[in-house]
């Protein structure tokens, strides 16, 4: 029933989403990654006031569905209940792929996202799925909420929660905060440290809203047990401009990539795609071009253009 009534709240705030891309999706593609700014208070002011008091503790999905927030007294809840409850499980989705800015991450912003992001989504998860007694995930614990039947009375919904549960949930949030240790002990090997250098370096053109950069290799089997491998080097750019000339900027990246990663020349594949759109986190339009050639072709296309 929760899944059903946040499947229509969702729809309801997606066609509103792009409704609003129609007017203003080139704001929202320069955003990048902090478009999702725009959603959360969007989706705040949907899910905040529905789900207290004044909303009688019923979104539109809950209402077809006939659920209802109360407090553990049975009480609906007040706004500010709301908005702490919403906040809790907002947070960690509006922040994942949120363009925040290297400088800061470390060493107290990035262990913060991690904590947010992973640490309170995959509890939230988690304890949706397999908190079967009281049906609470990590929102509905920490601020005392239950989401019920709407015939259902008060005193029959307290039920206790398998201390096991707190225990797991511990150790998701413990490994949230180290993992950022250990990915920036990782980071600083020169194998990481190229790609990283290169990142920046495509992320400076001023088209570049934001970049991703894999180095890797695919297997693929044929009959007889042949099988061959193919090494690659994947490269993703948000650009803010719907009519850049793509394939000529999609050689430009692959220059910066030629030269800062030492091991670029030596792979079978680099390609490169170009997205340009937005995502506000209630709604996402992406437009992409993709360019997949060998070093070779990419050497020979940017000496011609020189």
């Amino acid at each position: 029933m929760r899944v059903g009534a946040f499947f229509i709240d969702a729809l309801i705030l997606c066609v509103y989403g792009l409704l609003l891309g129609l007017a203003f999706s080139q704001q929202f593609a320069e955003l990048g990654g902090w478009g999702r700014a725009i959603g959360f208070p969007i989706a705040a002011m949907y899910f905040v006031t529905q789900n207290s008091r004044f909303g009688g503790g019923q979104t539109i999905g809950k209402r077809v569905f006939k659920i209802q927030i109360v407090d553990k007294t049975g009480e609906l809840l007040n706004l500010t209940q709301s908005t702490l409850r919403y906040s809790i499980i907002a947070i960690p989705y509006f922040m994942n792929g949120a363009i925040i800015p290297e400088s800061i991450f470390f060493p107290v912003i990035l262990p913060l996202v991690s904590l947010l992001v992973f640490g309170f989504g995959i509890s939230i998860i988690y304890l949706s799925v397999f908190n079967r007694n009281t049906r609470q995930s990590l929102h509905d614990i920490i601020t005392g909420t239950y989401v019920i039947r709407k015939d259902l009375e008060s005193d029959e919904i307290v039920k206790p929660i398998w201390p096991g549960h707190y225990a797991i949930c511990a150790i998701i949030v413990v490994l949230a905060l180290l993992a950022p240790i250990f990915g920036n002990q990782l980071s600083q090997s020169e194998f990481f440290s190229e790609l990283t250098a290169t990142r920046a370096n495509i992320q400076n053109l001023p088209q570049v809203v934001y970049a991703t950069i894999q180095d890797g290799q695919s297997t693929t089997i044929r009959v007889g047990d042949e099988s061959i491998t193919t090494t690659y080097l994947n490269i993703q750019v948000i650009v803010n401009d719907p009519k850049i000339e793509a394939e000529k900027f999609a050689a430009k990246v692959v220059n910066i990539a030629l030269e800062n990663h030492k091991e670029a020349t030596q792979k079978n594949l680099i390609q490169v795609v170009l997205t340009y759109g937005y995502d506000i986190g209630i709604a996402s339009k992406w437009i992409s071009s993709r360019y997949s050639f060998t070093p070779e072709y990419w050497l020979a296309k940017n000496d011609k253009e020189i």
